[in-house]
């Protein structure tokens, strides 16, 4: 009987359980339902259905909505791309830079350039003056460390260094010109040939004069009396023939002495060119194997010159596209030069947990928060103004920093909003960049019930929201009072928050769902929801005209969302198993000119933080059409180290245009994004080699003069079917 009746009550308890779970009633609107349940981070928590209710009446809206967002052209329908990822750039051509003659190097050099003004400088391929110098100054106790001076300038006018002709040392990494000069040997033989060959011609020319002025004189001599009866003796007249033979003589043996010179003259041209060893390339200076003072034998290497004017790509792709690649195909070629931020400070003595940049239309500042409990005001000041502090401002908190937001450009107010782990949201007045506060304008008696790890402030510098794990508030910043909360309608923490200009809000939660809430004075209604993220992304970005949404579909695609409806409309990849999206993706701010037509305006900018793998500690800089389409990636950011990326924010000033990024080390990076549209590089696809069952290695030659690809530096390939014909 015990068995038999505790068999029923399980059945009976399994039955109500299954009962309970398929019934979900119908709830009013704004009303949540409250059920136990546990969080991703194994915490108890509640779980709540709030449903979508995109026609719900929340009242008078939060702040005035802009314009809708702009009706842009329809997406274009193509075939997707095939995307040969990291492919590996190599610079096709070398030059073996070697000696045509026995001799002693006397500089790996080339000759500086003498500007009117008296002054040799040396400019870079690229224009940028590498060194100046002016003979007036020149002091040989200090000498540049890149201007030389030939040895025989230095024998030969010791007493006037000022008269010396000065040469750039050349070192590995150097860029060259094709027929440039880069090493001279010792030419003092075949110069000291060249000279005794001038001079044998100059004698040789005067003796030829004299010959020919000689020739000219006894034949005017000759035709006084020749044909006259002047009583002229034969013997006279024959020492006059006698006379005119030997300076006809002379005049041939003075020619055929020129000619002899003049030979010789060049034959010591020849060779000395032969000393003066040239570029046949525009490249760069590789594997120096000779030094000045050293002797090189005919033949034997100097150094290399690596061609930078055509590069080779190569790189592996899937087997199943053997049949739709072909040579000859033209391709698109998207570079990825890493580069270093152009300043970097390490200010925290803790992870940096959020960056924001002020409006200040003039005079914008950076706003750091740390984990090690204070959060920084700083000047960027990329440009190096003297007049400008470089010490950072502190305000104070007494816990880590999580959060930090600031008002945007064009209203009256310039304020910073920071929330920190004592659950408080403070608000600082930063109107004055030269006289910073130490305590906060406003501090609210309303606090989270846990560190604050969100924050954003409206369009119109008015309201400010925060998110503290499923707690999300609306806050009045001029009155520093909580409004109201939103509806519980996530299940587990929130991670990032936007305002968008239509005074709609987007939550994204570790729940891996993202939410669009219609905002009212009192209340607010969930109109969205857009499900099965992947969570690989916790910061999420919405476009500055509110009409996209970034989405992460997985760890190597974000999808860019049409706001409204939940649709995609493209995507920025990552492909291959090494290089992964973590952490966030941001849009820029837009710059485009008032009443610019939508279908003109500029792609997308979207930055992008890496997982572990290739892209561990660095970002990729992303423009993606407006009118929908893949991404392509135009830069890729690397921070010293290749610390974690974990925060990042746009400049909102296009008279300022950076991006500041925070780190895991506490080290905070800047760098100027590029502007305009990325150049269209393209290339060709010349081998397709299938030595592997899985794969085949594709070969892309392209003209590198315009594009600055690196030797050993990676690149995307992509192969458009459609404009192939297929």
């Amino acid at each position: 009987m015990r068995m038999r009746s505790g068999f029923l009550s399980l059945l009976a308890a399994t039955i109500g359980t299954g009962l309970i779970g398929c019934y979900r009633p119908t709830l009013p609107e704004g009303q949540v339902k409250v059920s136990s349940g546990t969080s991703s981070d194994g915490a108890f928590s509640a779980t709540s259905h709030i449903p979508d209710n995109p026609n719900a009446n929340v009242g008078n809206g939060l702040f005035p909505p802009a314009e809708a967002p702009p009706t842009l052209p329809p997406p274009r329908i193509n075939s997707e791309p095939i995307i040969i990822p990291n492919c590996t750039v190599q610079y096709e051509d070398r030059q073996t830079v070697s000696a045509e003659v026995d001799g002693k190097i006397d500089l790996i050099a080339t000759q500086m350039k003498k500007r009117p003004d008296g002054i040799w400088e040396y400019r870079l391929p690229d224009g940028t003056v590498a060194a100046t110098h002016d003979p007036a100054k020149f002091d040989p106790k200090s000498p540049h460390p890149r201007i030389d001076f030939n040895p025989r300038d230095k024998t030969a006018f010791r007493d006037t260094p000022a008269s010396w002709i000065p040469y750039y040392k050349l070192r590995e990494g150097d860029v060259v010109l094709v027929d440039q000069v880069l090493c001279m040997l010792d030419d003092s033989l075949v110069s000291t040939r060249k000279a005794s060959a001038a001079k044998v011609k100059l004698a040789a020319s005067e003796g030829q004069d004299a010959a020919r002025e000689g020739v000219r004189l006894t034949k005017a001599k000759i035709a006084l009396y020749e044909g006259k009866n002047l009583g002229i003796s034969p013997q006279d007249v024959l020492n006059d023939q006698i006379t005119l033979t030997r300076f006809v003589e002379n005049l041939a043996q003075s020619l055929q002495a020129i000619a002899k010179a003049e030979q010789d003259y060049e034959e010591a041209q020849v060779m000395l060119a032969k000393h003066w060893v040239r570029s046949r390339v525009n490249g760069v200076i590789r594997n120096v194997a000779k030094r000045d003072g050293e002797y090189v034998r005919a033949g034997e290497k100097i150094f290399e010159v690596q061609s930078t004017q055509t590069v080779r790509l190569e790189g592996n792709l899937d087997v199943g596209y053997f049949d739709q690649v072909k040579r000859d195909m033209a391709v698109t070629v998207e570079r990825a030069v890493p580069s270093a931020p152009v300043k970097s400070h390490a200010w925290h003595r803790q992870e940096i947990a959020a960056v924001a940049v002020t409006g200040h239309s003039e005079r914008p500042m950076v706003v750091s928060a740390g984990m090690d409990g204070v959060a920084l005001v700083w000047d960027p000041n990329l440009k190096g103004d003297k007049n400008r502090s470089a010490t950072p401002h502190a305000l104070p908190h007494p816990v880590a920093v999580r959060s930090v937001a600031c008002t945007p450009p064009g209203i009256d107010v310039v304020l910073a909003v920071t929330g920190a782990d004592d659950g408080k949201v403070r608000v600082w007045d930063l109107a004055n960049p030269d006289m910073l506060p130490n305590k906060p304008a406003r501090e609210p008696a309303d606090i989270h019930s846990s560190g604050v790890a969100a924050v954003s402030i409206s369009p119109d510098g008015k309201f400010a929201v925060t998110a503290a794990g499923r707690e999300v508030f609306i806050w009045d910043l001029a009155a520093g009072k909580k409004m109201y909360a939103l509806p519980d309608a996530h299940r587990d923490s929130v991670t990032s928050l936007s305002f968008s200009p239509q005074a709609e809000l987007v939550t994204v939660s570790k729940d891996r769902t993202l939410k669009r809430w219609k905002l009212g004075k009192e209340q607010a209604a969930v109109a969205q929801t857009i499900d099965h993220r992947s969570g690989a992304v916790d910061i999420l970005g919405v476009s500055p005209d509110g009409s996209r949404v970034l989405f992460d579909q997985d760890k190597s695609r974000i999808d860019l969302l049409n706001l409204q409806d939940g649709r995609t409309v493209g995507q920025l990849t990552n492909v291959g198993p090494s290089v992964a999206f973590s952490t966030l993706a941001l849009f820029s701010h837009d710059f485009a000119e008032p009443n610019t037509p939508p279908e003109k305006f500029p792609p997308y900018m979207i930055v992008t933080a890496g997982g572990d793998g290739d892209l561990k500690g660095g970002l990729q800089v992303w423009q993606a059409p407006r009118a929908g389409g893949r991404g392509a990636e135009v830069a890729r950011l690397i921070t010293p180290g290749r610390v974690a990326v974990t925060s990042a924010a746009f400049s909102p000033h296009k008279n300022a245009r950076f991006l500041v990024v925070g780190t895991a080390a506490g080290t905070i990076h800047l760098w100027t994004p590029p502007e305009g549209p990325a150049p269209k590089i393209e290339g060709r696809i010349t081998n397709i080699d299938s030595t592997d069952p899985r794969y085949v290695t594709v070969r892309v030659e392209m003209n590198n003069r315009d594009v600055g690809l690196l030797d050993r530096s990676a690149a995307t390939v992509i192969v458009n079917p459609i404009s192939n014909g297929q």
